[in-house]
């Protein structure tokens, strides 16, 4: 199912702006995901991180994003 109209623009322009658009909802749930993790005790975290301060909430989100959403692109 794709979220973009293709009739206008070229399939890799299409596909680029459809993955822009679920990236935008996705990041959020994503960006909960890893504050929550770092609020939870160590052995009950998802997966182990090191110290990298208030920005690397956003850099775990970003990275599990960056590896989750191309399955979802794969034909």
């Amino acid at each position: 199912m794709s979220l973009v109209e293709r009739h206008g623009l070229s399939h890799f322009r299409a596909d680029k702006q459809e993955y822009r658009i679920v990236y935008a909802v996705t990041f959020p749930i994503f960006f909960a995901v890893s504050l929550v993790s770092r609020l939870l005790p160590a052995r009950l975290r998802p997966t182990p991180f090191g110290n990298g301060g208030v920005l690397a909430v956003f850099r775990d989100a970003r990275a599990a994003a960056n590896s989750v959403l191309p399955y979802a692109f794969m034909r």
